[in-house]
């Protein structure tokens, strides 16, 4: 079978160009560009001259059809907030009081339209990651990065205390087992579990058993106050967002040497 390149450039060209609108209104270009937003309709870019070039911006439609179903104040932080910025910064996006955009050069306006598109889409699926999900992939998550560093012969999952009263009630996350006194880490998804981490900490305290311990929390924004106070209160370390693994890791290392 013979493919003709060009013939196929040419309607795939043609194509594309079909798909796009540019309209003037209030002297601001629009372009309806042909990607959909998760609601159904269609993104549009908004065109306005700059030094050099174009400003290609969303005037800030993303972020309002994202706060129809989110807090934004909420939904930005810890995690998702994480995210947030590292698609702007894969993406050359800025953000402005709520508007997305990029600046390119006279000759490079295409990419940016499209750039943008692309970028406006994955800024919209932090509304699909909602907390239960995070709280569904965080302790796979945390063992993952946890193997990434520490030898399978120097950590314990579902570690019991030999020798503590009714040891069985108060499970250990982790055992790491380091130059010195073991570490104890515990993973942190929500209010519960860090009601239950303080409590086992707390008795443990109570025992003659020596030890490290360490709190790797999902989102400590997502714990309520007075829960965060005596977590931290409980714990000798307290990492507030899994998505800090250089932080977890040196940390681990660091007790590990010694």
């Amino acid at each position: 079978m013979t493919i003709d390149i060009d013939a196929l450039q040419s309607s795939l060209c043609r194509t594309f160009c079909s798909e796009v609108t540019v309209t003037l209104r209030d002297g601001m270009v629009s372009v309806s560009l042909p990607m959909s937003a998760r609601d159904g309709d269609r993104l549009t870019a908004y065109l306005s001259q700059v030094a050099g070039g174009w400003r290609v911006s969303d005037r800030g439609t993303t972020m309002m059809r994202l706060s129809y179903e989110n807090d934004l104040g909420r939904l930005l932080t810890g995690a998702r907030g994480q995210l947030f910025e590292t698609i702007l910064s894969e993406n050359g996006l800025c953000e402005d009081d709520g508007e997305l955009y990029i600046d390119v050069s006279a000759d490079a306006l295409t990419r940016g339209l499209f750039t943008l598109g692309q970028g406006l889409t994955r800024v919209e699926d932090i509304g699909l990651w909602t907390r239960n999900r995070i709280e569904s992939t965080f302790y796979d998550d945390l063992r993952e990065l946890l193997r990434e560093f520490v030898p399978a012969q120097s950590m314990d999952e579902g570690y019991i205390v030999p020798g503590l009263p009714n040891a069985e009630s108060y499970p250990v996350d982790y055992l790491i087992r380091t130059g010195g006194r073991p570490l104890y880490l515990f993973g942190v998804n929500g209010k519960d579990k860090a009601m239950l981490t303080t409590i086992i900490l707390q008795h443990l305290q109570q025992s003659p058993h020596s030890f490290d311990s360490m709190v790797v929390c999902s989102n400590i924004d997502d714990i309520p106050k007075q829960d965060r106070r005596r977590l931290m209160n409980a714990a000798n370390d307290v990492i507030p967002y899994i998505q800090d693994a250089p932080a977890i890791r040196k940390k681990i290392e660091h007790r590990m040497r010694g």
